[in-house]
């Protein structure tokens, strides 16, 4: 498929979520006059879980649309690796080259270096496991890197399983394990859940379960015919997350589980409104930007958040005060203007780069559901 704007506004959205929640909610120190702002934002990590839906609906449509290559393995991993593996080492190498100097060892900066996990489980993208089993998310200058493990867990398994099975058995594993995310959530309990990848799938397969979906025309076809449904179904899902910003432990292990279905359903939303005006706010210019510059927004703005408030205020990123938000606010100007640098002379050559290895055809491999779903 061509590239969607309203998709890349949604990723915008995403990585606003998480910067309110990294800089405002995170920062703001609890009192009479925050607790509302605080409750208010109380749901803006779930950022990273409107990530993990949209990054399942690309990457699954993507390798649907190309699994009868030849070259499929080889180019989806090699741009893939063009994406993430830049951006992700050198500040990986940095990290670790500032860890064994004094700059380290400065109190201020401590609440950037603390408690690290083992380097080679960063370097294999396993750090979410050992984060599972310490119960912490780690050093905070490499904290957010936990989602990345999960990403590039689903990586390692995504792509065989649309290369092995038809569509329709492919919807069907799909679901299975979307359902088994909160009953695995139930059965066992404890941080683990929150950052290891089978206790995570419910997000990122939603989303390959929408990617499967939309490639099926009789379901495409119904939800134009009733885009009233889904309007009122997200509206419903909307409102429960509302409650489950003041009542969340009513949720339980269905928190994530909720939040899947509303992105997916909002993704879905986006997804067929490119034909009508109703959401062309998703491809203001604004949103746009902040989608295409997300990654390195993602990548950077903990550590920024650390240097500035370190620099300025000798302390971790902390909003005590009034003079404290103009520092947060620096500390925001300074993140976007480097992920913007970053996109347009690091990150963007290397992703053309990538684009350069093209998926080539071969003779189509026929899938016995997929005639079925053809024939309808």
């Amino acid at each position: 498929m061509k590239r969607i704007s309203q998709l890349d506004g949604v990723r915008g959205i995403a990585i606003i979520l998480v910067l309110l929640w990294h800089y405002v909610r995170c920062e703001l120190v609890d009192g009479p006059q925050t607790h509302f702002l605080m409750t208010a934002l109380s749901l803006t990590w779930s950022g990273v879980d409107l990530f993990f839906v949209l990054s399942g609906f690309l990457i699954a449509g993507i390798l649907i649309d190309h699994r009868n290559s030849a070259n499929y393995f080889k180019v989806f991993y090699l741009r893939r690796v063009c994406r993430i593996f830049p951006l992700y080492f050198l500040l990986l190498g940095l990290f670790v080259g500032l860890s064994s100097t004094p700059i380290s060892k400065i109190p201020w900066f401590a609440w950037l270096f603390q408690s690290p996990l083992p380097i080679w489980s960063y370097a294999t993208f396993t750090q979410n496991i050992f984060m599972g089993l310490r119960g912490n998310f780690g050093a905070n200058g490499l904290g957010v890197t936990w989602s990345l493990a999960v990403e590039e867990q689903f990586y390692l398994i995504v792509p065989i399983l649309i290369y092995c099975f038809p569509r329709r058995r492919l919807f069907c594993i799909f679901v299975i394990a979307v359902l088994s995310a909160p009953v695995l959530r139930c059965a066992f309990p404890g941080f683990h859940t929150e950052v290891n990848t089978p206790w995570r799938s419910d997000s990122l397969l939603s989303g390959a379960a929408l990617a499967v979906l939309v490639r099926w025309h009789p379901f495409i076809s119904a939800v134009r015919r009733n885009r009233g449904f889904l309007v009122a179904l997200v509206f419903m899902l909307l409102g429960g997350t509302l409650v489950m910003t003041v009542r969340p432990q009513h949720f339980g292990a269905f928190l994530h589980f909720w939040l899947a279905g509303l992105y997916t359903a909002f993704i879905l939303m986006a997804f067929v409104g490119t034909e009508t005006n109703a959401l062309r706010w998703l491809s203001s210019p604004i949103l746009v930007w902040f989608g295409q510059l997300s990654y390195g927004i993602y990548m950077f703005h903990q550590p920024i958040a650390a240097v500035v408030h370190g620099l300025i205020r000798h302390g971790p990123p902390k909003m005590r005060a009034p003079f404290d938000v103009w520092v947060t606010l620096l500390a925001l100007c300074v993140t976007l203007v480097l992920a913007a640098l970053s996109f347009r002379f690091f990150e963007g050559p290397i992703l053309r780069l990538g684009h350069r290895f093209r998926y080539l055809a071969k003779p189509k491999k026929s899938y016995p559901s997929d005639d079925v779903a053809e024939a309808e």
